[in-house]
């Protein structure tokens, strides 16, 4: 998978000498409220719905003092040679109501407000955006290699306490960077506020049965019962999107095996649209990781019918994952 494989574009660029693990922290002016506000609507401003990518700093900051010899400490500074100067994952964040001290817990915050705050300006950070899905470069990739010098100076040639905002020129320029999907342990944050619009929105009938059948090889495992009725109905909601965008871009055909449904429908009051299928290439991962539009794709509903005919017969996880999938052209 490359970066350009992704349902929406990399808006912006972060820099920080400390990568992230769950969630990517902003520092306010301030302490007060209406600081952390005005940062957070900066940030949510700059992301636009896209992607971030995430640009480790050549330089590491300096712990407070009596912090030198942290263990923890010394590891993120020996693990940051490895990845400074260098892109190393790309991201989706969820703008969250939850501070960064609710993500964290009180022990661990106060702790990072201990090692890294500047006297008593304990909110370094505290504009938190958890990572509700993730990718990691593979491999990472050197920015200078990827960016021409001009694009170089322009992201990164200035200290901002914001993102970077990207231009087309410089997507285009990280576009065929390979990534892969990883767990973030704050995925349910974006299912569970998707789940709020889902609500709120008309789905068509005929999608939610089908994701619905889809669903039925997804354990969902550990959940409550209205979990379940929100995971299946952000999922129904996703599909109706994905199908809406193929079909406002002409693309209504079989993903498969190419079956143009558009000739077997001319002259005839039949839509199109109406013999196809949505169908839910990844089942076994909805509640587990943040599932988006690129988990679906169209197909005739005989390649349907088979492909879920297939993975039942078949126990191999990837085997499984794979019969779920269409054919690889």
């Amino acid at each position: 998978m490359r970066i350009k494989d992704l349902p929406a574009p990399v808006t912006a660029a972060k820099a920080d000498w400390l990568p992230g693990t769950h969630w990517i922290g902003f520092t306010p002016r301030n302490g007060s409220t209406n600081a952390r506000e005005q940062r957070r609507a900066a940030i949510n401003a700059q992301i636009n719905g896209g992607y971030i990518i995430e640009y480790v700093t050549l330089k590491f900051d300096d712990p407070n003092p009596g912090y030198e010899t942290d263990a923890g400490y010394l590891a993120e500074k020996a693990s940051h040679s490895e990845v400074a100067g260098k892109f190393i994952a790309v991201h989706r964040l969820r703008a969250s109501a939850r501070s960064l001290k609710a993500i964290l817990g009180d022990q661990e915050y106060e702790e990072l407000q201990n090692m890294w705050a500047d006297g008593d300006k304990r909110y370094r950070w505290s504009v938190a955006f958890p990572i509700i899905e993730s990718y990691a470069l593979v491999p990472h990739r050197y920015a200078n290699a990827v960016l021409s010098p001009e694009a170089m100076a322009r992201v990164f040639g200035h200290p901002s306490g914001t993102l970077r905002p990207l231009n087309d020129d410089e997507r285009s320029q990280i576009a065929e960077l390979e990534i892969e999907p990883r767990p973030t342990v704050n995925a349910w944050i974006g299912i569970e506020d998707e789940a709020k619009m889902a609500e709120q929105s008309q789905i068509n009938s005929d999608t939610v049965k089908l994701i619905n059948g889809d669903l039925a090889l997804a354990a969902l495992e550990g959940m409550s019962e209205e979990q379940k009725a929100k995971v299946r109905r952000r999922a129904a909601w996703l599909a109706e999107r994905f199908v809406r965008r193929r079909a406002k871009s002409g693309q209504l055909v079989c993903d498969n095996c190419n079956f143009d449904p558009a000739d077997k429908a001319a002259h005839t009051t039949v839509t199109a649209r109406s013999l196809l299928d949505v169908h839910h290439m990844n089942p076994l991962e909805e509640g587990i990781r943040y599932t988006t539009e690129a988990d679906f794709c169209l197909v005739c509903p005989n390649c349907h019918r088979f492909m879920h005919r297939l993975a039942r017969t078949l126990t191999d996880p990837m085997e499984k994952a794979k019969a779920l999938r269409p054919v690889e052209k």
